[in-house]
């Protein structure tokens, strides 16, 4: 099997296992159970969990902005490219559950600092691209002018994670965009302009 191909189940079933039980849970020998080879083959791809977890963390920020430069691409208005953006974000949490054990977990905030980097590289770029869109929203006047671009970024990526959040600790008890649509009906409001 190709190696790119094998790295990426190793991700794959390393996010698996971080959404079942817990970043805890993820050992060398519960990823290569997962994946069906030997431990001794999971290292010919990787040098150890850690290389692992980052993996892991780079491939979520890469997803996430690719989706967002689908978005980008798009030919909407301003305001729904951002709404997609945010939906797809949420989806993609959905479909993903380790992604928050992971984001929230000691293992990324104190044990380890390159996959911790990688999470606020993955952040920052994210931002960046919302801004974008932001920036022709207000350009088009159909985004407030009078509204910081970057505080529009922050609200708009704070409001994924409380909702992460929440869905989380509730044992991913509700849907993640059903939940999402209340809170972007209200965001709408805040930063399109009234008309008289």
């Amino acid at each position: 099997m190709r190696t790119d191909v094998r790295r990426e189940q190793v991700v794959q079933a390393a996010l698996r296992i971080v959404g079942k039980k817990g970043v805890g849970a993820l050992t060398t020998s519960a990823i290569a159970r997962a994946v069906g080879v030997s431990e001794a083959n999971l290292y010919r791809h990787f040098k150890n969990k850690e290389e692992i977890l980052f993996e892991t963390g780079k491939g979520i920020g890469d997803a996430i902005r690719k989706n967002l430069a689908v978005v980008l691409a798009s030919h909407v208005r301003p305001v729904l490219k951002l709404k997609r953006a945010f939906l797809l974000h949420l989806e993609f949490i959905e479909q993903n559950e380790g992604i928050p054990r992971l984001g929230f977990s000691e293992e990324m905030h104190i044990n380890n600092k390159r996959l911790k980097k990688e999470f606020l590289k993955n952040i920052e770029l994210y931002a960046s691209g919302l801004e974008v869109l932001f920036h022709d929203g207000q350009r088009l006047g159909s985004i407030r002018p009078d509204v910081d671009r970057r505080a529009l970024a922050a609200m708009l990526i704070g409001m994924v994670q409380v909702l992460v959040m929440r869905w989380s600790l509730s044992g991913f008890s509700f849907s993640l965009r059903t939940e999402g649509m209340k809170l972007w009906k209200n965001y709408e409001k805040c930063i399109t302009p009234v008309r008289a």
